[in-house]
């Protein structure tokens, strides 16, 4: 950190370097913000206790705000408990301080872009996914295509959908999500034999749980009816509810065999 000229004053017990420029965050907040990071992704990655990883990354935003890997855990793991608003705030901090470091940053921007697609705000999404996609140090353009896919179906335009998450496939053919953002965009334009092919090549894939998505078993299933092939909707529905029968899609799954 750079020697500045400086006076420190105590402000709840984090110490600051006030200066004639920007605040500057002190060498020794800096240091408990990365030990509250490590332990909030142990907490997170080996314990599986969420609530604790929360707590360790609230510190260490507290401590340094600038702590970007602290404010992108920070804000994918409340946008995966659909804390939206909360979400927000630490993902826009990601996208923010990750800006000198283009593969980081677009990691940000797609799970900020993900956060504006559930919360129907699409053509935000559009606008960070098309960037993201087209850095060229993005090391997983394939997730950025595909949730641009995702967000372009939302938004009716399926054409542009199908050819993002064919884009999205090139790069990597056993992206099984991609597949089924394929499956929904063609059933969405109506195109029922496409929709099928690319759910089955979805759910045919062991890898990474694919063989268990229940998203494409549910989508499959709604394409054969539209087919008019009442066993293999049948078939599917089936296997939708045996992964798991209490979440949402499970439930619908069983209430059309059981109207069967």
């Amino acid at each position: 950190m750079r020697k500045l000229s400086a006076i420190v004053l105590l402000l709840g017990g984090l110490s600051v370097f006030i200066s004639c420029g920007p605040a500057q965050i002190s060498e020794e907040s800096i240091r408990k913000s990365n030990q509250f990071y490590d332990a909030a992704y142990v907490s997170w990655r080996d314990q599986n206790d969420t609530l604790t990883a929360i707590r360790h990354l609230t510190r260490a935003v507290d401590a340094n705000p600038e702590n970007d890997d602290a404010q992108y855990l920070l804000g994918t793991i409340r946008l995966s408990r659909g804390e939206y608003e909360e979400a927000e705030i630490h993902l826009l901090a990601a996208v923010k301080y990750r800006q000198n470091n283009a593969s980081k940053k677009v990691e940000a921007q797609n799970s900020l872009a993900v956060l504006y697609i559930h919360t129907k705000r699409y053509q935000e999404a559009v606008v960070l996914l098309e960037e993201a996609s087209k850095e060229v140090l993005n090391r997983a353009p394939w997730l950025a295509y595909g949730n641009l896919g995702w967000a372009y179906t939302e938004l009716g335009e399926y054409d542009k959908a199908i050819a993002a998450v064919k884009r999205a496939l090139f790069d990597q053919p056993q992206f099984c999500v991609g597949l089924y953002r394929l499956g929904n965009a063609y059933y969405q334009k109506g195109e029922f034999d496409a929709a099928r092919e690319a759910l089955n090549e979805a759910v045919s894939i062991e890898a990474g749980g694919c063989d268990r998505m229940q998203e494409a078993f549910h989508l499959l299933g709604m394409v054969y009816l539209r087919l008019d092939s009442a066993d293999d909707a049948m078939n599917a529905f089936n296997t939708c509810v045996e992964i798991n029968p209490k979440t949402e899609l499970g439930i619908s799954c069983s209430n059309v065999t059981e109207e069967d």
